[in-house]
């Protein structure tokens, strides 16, 4: 716990955030301008948010998550806070492991800001809303965000053993997201990692190819792999 309170401290005014922030906001203002221009479709403040959680599954989320997570962990490097790990004894796969759950944390924040800026959006575009509404889309962001984010681990960790190589992970992760536009409203979209939320939330119910319990292995798998790739070594490496 106070391995979390400290990072949580270092990046509570750091400019990631704010760049954070920017990409999530990015994300729910494309969906606004998405649903404003097309034509012939259903407006509202659900239509909204199902825009917003498409946008944050297929572009934002990915790539986001695995920049902000990979960043913190390639901060041990570039501040060389590795050596001290050989005096203090905090191994680097539980370093690595805190700096994974404060991303988790953060990822929650990120989907309280899309929630967020669903609501001001539809304040904005008139569009009707009650607490019913409100509590489907948190849930839904929240649980879309969520697997995205158990999705993109095992990419952070493999691409944070060496020092910057997170950012070929983050471009990784952009593409990896990226194509699970050509893998969503298939029957491939609960078996696709990043796709697996949207299934959970039966984001299209017309939709026949969700199978609950295969996304629910498939999140599990990475889970598995990503504390296998985390624990694989217990010595800290320099």
């Amino acid at each position: 716990m106070r391995l979390i309170l400290a990072e949580l401290k270092k990046i509570k005014r750091h400019y990631l955030l704010s760049f954070s922030m920017i990409i999530v906001l990015f994300s729910a203002l494309l969906a606004m301008f998405q649903l404003v221009a097309a034509s012939g479709t259903v407006r509202g403040y659900l239509p909204l948010t199902d825009g917003i959680i498409w946008n944050n599954t297929t572009l934002a989320f990915p790539f986001l998550i695995t920049f902000f997570g990979g960043f913190l962990i390639n901060r041990e490097f570039i501040d060389g806070t590795l050596k001290s790990n050989l005096i203090i004894p905090i191994s680097f796969p539980k370093l690595k492991l805190t700096k994974i759950i404060v991303t988790g944390l953060a990822t929650v924040m990120f989907c309280f800001v899309s929630l967020v800026c669903s609501f001001v959006f539809s304040i904005i575009l008139h569009y009707p809303m009650n607490m019913g509404d409100i509590s489907i889309a948190a849930k839904k962001i929240l649980i879309t965000g969520m697997c995205c984010y158990i999705a993109v681990i095992p990419i952070i960790l493999l691409f944070t053993a060496k020092r910057n190589s997170f950012l070929a992970g983050a471009l990784v992760a952009f593409v990896y997201g990226f194509c699970g536009i050509f893998v969503a409203d298939t029957g491939l979209t609960s078996w696709y990692p990043t796709t697996t939320g949207l299934t959970i939330i039966s984001y299209n119910p017309d939709l026949l190819s969700y199978h609950l319990p295969v996304a629910i292995v498939v999140l599990t798998v990475c889970v598995g792999l990503s504390l296998l790739i985390c624990f694989k070594k217990k010595e800290v490496l320099i």
